[in-house]
Protein backbone atom coordinates (compact mmCIF):
# COMPACT_ATOMS: atom_id res chain seq x y z
CA UNK A 1 0.00 0.00 0.00
CA UNK A 2 1.24 3.10 -1.09
CA UNK A 3 0.54 6.17 1.61
CA UNK A 4 -0.35 9.62 0.33
CA UNK A 5 0.78 12.71 2.15
CA UNK A 6 -1.18 13.52 5.30
CA UNK A 7 -4.19 16.18 4.54
CA UNK A 8 -5.42 18.74 7.21
CA UNK A 9 -7.74 16.32 9.28
CA UNK A 10 -10.90 18.23 9.05
CA UNK A 11 -11.84 17.12 12.15
CA UNK A 12 -9.65 19.72 14.30
CA UNK A 13 -11.38 22.60 11.95
CA UNK A 14 -14.80 21.03 13.21
CA UNK A 15 -13.83 21.11 16.43
CA UNK A 16 -12.66 24.56 16.37
CA UNK A 17 -15.80 25.77 15.08
CA UNK A 18 -17.86 23.33 17.35
CA UNK A 19 -16.36 24.66 20.57
CA UNK A 20 -16.79 28.38 19.43
CA UNK A 21 -20.79 27.86 19.19
CA UNK A 22 -20.30 25.94 22.42
CA UNK A 23 -18.58 28.72 23.97
CA UNK A 24 -20.82 31.31 22.78
CA UNK A 25 -23.99 30.05 23.76
CA UNK A 26 -22.63 30.00 27.64
CA UNK A 27 -21.26 33.32 27.22
CA UNK A 28 -23.69 35.31 25.39
CA UNK A 29 -26.37 34.86 28.36
CA UNK A 30 -23.80 36.47 30.45
CA UNK A 31 -23.15 39.19 28.06
CA UNK A 32 -26.39 40.02 27.50
CA UNK A 33 -28.53 42.08 29.48
CA UNK A 34 -29.92 40.41 32.62
CA UNK A 35 -33.33 40.98 32.66
CA UNK A 36 -33.20 40.56 36.44
CA UNK A 37 -31.49 43.93 36.72
CA UNK A 38 -35.07 45.58 35.20
CA UNK A 39 -37.04 44.32 38.41
CA UNK A 40 -39.78 46.75 39.37
CA UNK A 41 -37.96 47.73 42.35
CA UNK A 42 -34.56 48.51 41.25
CA UNK A 43 -36.58 50.64 38.43
CA UNK A 44 -38.45 52.32 41.15
CA UNK A 45 -35.35 52.96 43.16
CA UNK A 46 -34.12 54.77 39.91
CA UNK A 47 -31.61 52.25 39.79
CA UNK A 48 -31.69 51.82 35.88
CA UNK A 49 -29.06 49.38 33.89
CA UNK A 50 -26.81 50.93 31.83
CA UNK A 51 -27.49 50.96 28.15
CA UNK A 52 -25.86 48.67 25.87
CA UNK A 53 -23.89 50.02 22.83
CA UNK A 54 -23.98 46.55 21.01
CA UNK A 55 -26.07 43.87 22.12
CA UNK A 56 -26.00 40.21 20.82
CA UNK A 57 -28.44 37.47 22.24
CA UNK A 58 -29.51 34.41 21.27
CA UNK A 59 -28.70 31.01 20.01
CA UNK A 60 -28.45 28.50 17.49
CA UNK A 61 -32.49 28.70 16.75
CA UNK A 62 -31.74 32.62 16.11
CA UNK A 63 -29.62 35.06 17.30
CA UNK A 64 -29.07 38.46 16.57
CA UNK A 65 -25.95 40.81 16.31
CA UNK A 66 -27.08 44.04 17.04
CA UNK A 67 -29.66 44.72 14.31
CA UNK A 68 -28.15 41.92 12.40
CA UNK A 69 -29.98 38.65 12.45
CA UNK A 70 -29.89 34.97 11.67
CA UNK A 71 -32.20 32.63 11.93
CA UNK A 72 -31.91 28.66 11.30
CA UNK A 73 -34.24 27.78 8.56
CA UNK A 74 -36.37 25.32 10.20
CA UNK A 75 -36.69 28.14 12.91
CA UNK A 76 -38.19 29.78 9.94
CA UNK A 77 -40.53 26.53 8.66
CA UNK A 78 -41.13 26.34 12.34
CA UNK A 79 -42.63 30.05 12.36
CA UNK A 80 -44.23 30.26 9.02
CA UNK A 81 -46.06 27.00 9.71
CA UNK A 82 -47.46 27.84 13.41
CA UNK A 83 -48.10 31.26 13.01
CA UNK A 84 -49.39 30.95 8.98
CA UNK A 85 -48.27 34.54 8.46
CA UNK A 86 -45.38 35.40 6.22
CA UNK A 87 -43.18 37.71 7.70
CA UNK A 88 -40.35 39.45 5.90
CA UNK A 89 -37.53 40.05 8.26
CA UNK A 90 -37.26 36.70 9.40
CA UNK A 91 -37.16 35.56 5.95
CA UNK A 92 -34.08 38.08 5.24
CA UNK A 93 -32.76 36.08 8.73
CA UNK A 94 -32.85 33.00 7.11
CA UNK A 95 -31.46 33.63 3.51
CA UNK A 96 -27.53 32.82 4.85
CA UNK A 97 -28.08 29.59 6.94
CA UNK A 98 -30.61 28.55 4.28
CA UNK A 99 -27.73 29.53 1.09
CA UNK A 100 -25.24 27.23 3.29
CA UNK A 101 -27.48 24.24 3.49
CA UNK A 102 -28.82 24.37 0.12
CA UNK A 103 -25.02 24.36 -1.25
CA UNK A 104 -22.69 23.14 1.96
CA UNK A 105 -25.06 20.31 3.24
CA UNK A 106 -25.97 19.34 6.64
CA UNK A 107 -23.21 21.21 8.08
CA UNK A 108 -25.36 22.61 11.02
CA UNK A 109 -25.16 19.21 12.36
CA UNK A 110 -21.59 18.25 11.84
CA UNK A 111 -20.11 21.70 12.22
CA UNK A 112 -22.19 23.77 14.48
CA UNK A 113 -24.18 22.06 16.81
CA UNK A 114 -22.85 21.98 20.57
CA UNK A 115 -24.92 18.67 21.66
CA UNK A 116 -23.73 16.96 18.22
CA UNK A 117 -19.93 18.23 19.37
CA UNK A 118 -20.86 16.46 22.95
CA UNK A 119 -22.29 13.30 21.92
CA UNK A 120 -19.23 13.08 19.46
CA UNK A 121 -16.84 12.99 22.74
CA UNK A 122 -19.74 10.61 24.17
CA UNK A 123 -18.21 8.30 21.70
CA UNK A 124 -15.42 8.03 23.46
CA UNK A 125 -17.05 7.26 26.76
CA UNK A 126 -19.10 4.22 25.23
CA UNK A 127 -15.74 3.11 23.65
CA UNK A 128 -14.15 2.51 27.24
CA UNK A 129 -16.92 0.99 28.25
CA UNK A 130 -16.38 -1.64 25.85
CA UNK A 131 -19.71 -1.22 23.81
CA UNK A 132 -18.78 0.30 20.61
CA UNK A 133 -19.29 -2.65 18.65
CA UNK A 134 -22.55 -3.00 19.76
CA UNK A 135 -23.83 -1.33 16.59
CA UNK A 136 -28.03 -1.29 17.38
CA UNK A 137 -29.70 -0.43 14.42
CA UNK A 138 -33.77 1.77 14.58
CA UNK A 139 -35.55 2.59 11.71
CA UNK A 140 -35.42 6.09 10.65
CA UNK A 141 -37.85 8.32 12.38
CA UNK A 142 -36.10 11.58 11.70
CA UNK A 143 -38.35 12.50 8.88
CA UNK A 144 -41.47 11.37 10.18
CA UNK A 145 -40.76 12.78 13.75
CA UNK A 146 -39.90 16.48 11.87
CA UNK A 147 -43.58 16.04 9.61
CA UNK A 148 -45.26 15.25 12.91
CA UNK A 149 -44.01 17.85 14.87
CA UNK A 150 -44.93 20.32 12.11
CA UNK A 151 -48.13 19.34 11.81
CA UNK A 152 -48.69 19.81 15.51
CA UNK A 153 -47.70 23.19 14.97
CA UNK A 154 -50.02 23.92 12.13
CA UNK A 155 -53.30 22.59 14.12
CA UNK A 156 -52.31 24.24 17.45
CA UNK A 157 -50.44 27.44 16.18
CA UNK A 158 -47.77 26.40 18.27
CA UNK A 159 -44.08 26.45 17.46
CA UNK A 160 -43.80 22.78 18.48
CA UNK A 161 -40.21 21.96 16.61
CA UNK A 162 -38.13 24.28 18.57
CA UNK A 163 -39.18 22.48 21.81
CA UNK A 164 -37.55 19.03 20.82
CA UNK A 165 -34.07 20.78 19.28
CA UNK A 166 -31.51 19.90 21.38
CA UNK A 167 -29.35 22.77 20.44
CA UNK A 168 -31.73 25.30 21.36
CA UNK A 169 -33.11 23.31 24.55
CA UNK A 170 -29.36 23.89 25.45
CA UNK A 171 -29.19 27.64 24.63
CA UNK A 172 -32.20 28.11 26.30
CA UNK A 173 -31.12 26.19 29.78
CA UNK A 174 -28.06 28.67 30.00
CA UNK A 175 -30.14 31.77 29.10
CA UNK A 176 -32.38 30.84 32.35
CA UNK A 177 -29.47 29.91 34.65
CA UNK A 178 -27.52 33.21 33.64
CA UNK A 179 -30.61 35.30 33.88
CA UNK A 180 -32.59 33.88 36.53
CA UNK A 181 -30.92 31.09 38.39
CA UNK A 182 -33.19 28.72 36.87
CA UNK A 183 -33.12 25.79 35.43
CA UNK A 184 -36.02 23.41 33.33
CA UNK A 185 -36.46 20.61 34.88
CA UNK A 186 -37.82 19.05 31.53
CA UNK A 187 -34.62 20.35 29.45
CA UNK A 188 -31.96 19.48 31.77
CA UNK A 189 -33.53 16.16 31.91
CA UNK A 190 -33.98 15.49 28.19
CA UNK A 191 -30.42 16.38 27.41
CA UNK A 192 -29.02 14.30 30.60
CA UNK A 193 -31.19 11.22 29.61
CA UNK A 194 -29.95 11.44 26.04
CA UNK A 195 -26.50 11.40 26.61
CA UNK A 196 -26.43 8.35 29.31
CA UNK A 197 -28.79 6.51 26.96
CA UNK A 198 -25.81 7.17 23.90
CA UNK A 199 -23.13 6.42 26.68
CA UNK A 200 -24.28 3.23 27.45
CA UNK A 201 -26.22 1.98 24.92
CA UNK A 202 -26.69 3.04 21.14
CA UNK A 203 -23.99 5.53 20.25
CA UNK A 204 -25.67 8.94 18.17
CA UNK A 205 -29.43 7.17 18.92
CA UNK A 206 -30.49 10.41 18.61
CA UNK A 207 -28.37 11.92 15.31
CA UNK A 208 -29.23 8.63 13.53
CA UNK A 209 -32.40 7.83 14.27
CA UNK A 210 -34.50 10.41 16.31
CA UNK A 211 -33.72 13.81 15.87
CA UNK A 212 -36.80 16.20 13.80
CA UNK A 213 -33.85 18.83 12.74
CA UNK A 214 -31.80 16.39 11.55
CA UNK A 215 -34.47 15.04 9.42
CA UNK A 216 -35.60 18.50 8.08
CA UNK A 217 -32.12 19.91 7.18
CA UNK A 218 -31.71 16.75 5.25
CA UNK A 219 -34.51 17.16 3.35
CA UNK A 220 -32.88 21.12 2.28
CA UNK A 221 -29.74 19.72 1.74
CA UNK A 222 -30.66 16.82 -0.42
CA UNK A 223 -29.27 18.03 -3.10
CA UNK A 224 -26.38 20.00 -2.27
CA UNK A 225 -23.18 20.73 -3.97
CA UNK A 226 -20.55 20.36 -1.16
CA UNK A 227 -20.26 16.07 -1.02
CA UNK A 228 -18.11 12.95 -0.01
CA UNK A 229 -16.01 12.05 -3.21
CA UNK A 230 -14.40 8.87 -4.00
CA UNK A 231 -11.18 8.25 -6.13
CA UNK A 232 -11.48 4.75 -7.42
CA UNK A 233 -8.31 4.37 -8.26
CA UNK A 234 -6.74 5.27 -4.63
CA UNK A 235 -9.34 3.17 -2.56
CA UNK A 236 -7.63 0.26 -1.32
CA UNK A 237 -10.74 -1.14 0.25
CA UNK A 238 -9.29 -0.78 3.65
CA UNK A 239 -12.66 -0.85 5.38
CA UNK A 240 -11.77 2.12 7.25
CA UNK A 241 -14.18 4.64 6.35
CA UNK A 242 -17.06 2.50 7.19
CA UNK A 243 -15.97 1.97 10.49
CA UNK A 244 -15.55 5.70 10.62
CA UNK A 245 -19.08 6.93 9.47
CA UNK A 246 -21.24 7.53 12.15
CA UNK A 247 -24.67 7.13 10.33
CA UNK A 248 -22.96 3.04 9.08
CA UNK A 249 -22.90 4.61 5.79
CA UNK A 250 -20.38 2.54 4.01
CA UNK A 251 -18.99 5.12 1.79
CA UNK A 252 -16.63 2.64 0.91
CA UNK A 253 -19.72 1.51 -1.36
CA UNK A 254 -18.90 4.49 -3.79
CA UNK A 255 -15.60 2.72 -4.90
CA UNK A 256 -17.49 0.40 -6.63
CA UNK A 257 -20.07 3.29 -8.35
CA UNK A 258 -22.37 2.56 -5.94
CA UNK A 259 -24.79 5.27 -4.20
CA UNK A 260 -24.85 5.39 -0.14
CA UNK A 261 -27.80 6.93 1.79
CA UNK A 262 -26.89 10.88 1.16
CA UNK A 263 -29.86 12.26 3.45
CA UNK A 264 -27.88 10.81 6.33
CA UNK A 265 -24.65 12.72 5.26
CA UNK A 266 -23.74 15.43 7.13
CA UNK A 267 -20.33 16.08 5.10
CA UNK A 268 -18.50 15.17 8.39
CA UNK A 269 -15.60 14.00 6.54
CA UNK A 270 -14.37 11.51 9.14
CA UNK A 271 -14.16 9.20 6.08
CA UNK A 272 -11.70 11.37 4.69
CA UNK A 273 -9.48 12.27 7.84
CA UNK A 274 -9.08 7.95 8.30
CA UNK A 275 -8.52 6.79 4.34
CA UNK A 276 -4.88 5.44 4.69
CA UNK A 277 -4.83 6.63 0.59
CA UNK A 278 -6.21 9.93 0.57
CA UNK A 279 -9.04 8.45 -1.60
CA UNK A 280 -11.67 10.39 -0.28
CA UNK A 281 -12.16 13.79 -0.31
CA UNK A 282 -14.62 17.09 -0.10
CA UNK A 283 -15.75 18.72 -3.54
CA UNK A 284 -18.44 20.37 -5.25
CA UNK A 285 -20.01 18.64 -7.42
CA UNK A 286 -23.73 17.81 -8.86
CA UNK A 287 -24.19 13.96 -7.91
CA UNK A 288 -27.31 13.16 -10.72
CA UNK A 289 -27.39 9.92 -9.37
CA UNK A 290 -28.39 10.91 -5.83
CA UNK A 291 -31.48 8.71 -4.29
CA UNK A 292 -32.41 7.95 -1.21
CA UNK A 293 -31.37 4.57 -0.28
CA UNK A 294 -33.60 2.28 2.64
CA UNK A 295 -31.78 1.48 5.66
CA UNK A 296 -30.72 -2.63 4.88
Amino acid sequence: MIERPKKLKIRYLRRITQLIVLVGIILIPIYSQNPMQWSPSRIVLGQLPPPTVFSISGDTWTISFGDFKLMHPLAFIDFLVSTKRFYMPALVAVLIPLLITLVLGRVFCSWLCPVGFILELNQKIHRFLGRFNNVVKFRDLRLTLFLLLLGVGFFFAVPVLSVFDPPHILGREFMYYFTHKQLSITGVAFIVTLIIFEMLFVRRAWCNYLCPSGGGLSLLSWKRLLNIRMNKELCIKCGKCDDACPYYLQPMKLAEGESINWLKCDNCALCRDVCPTSAIDLAFYIDTNKVKKKEE
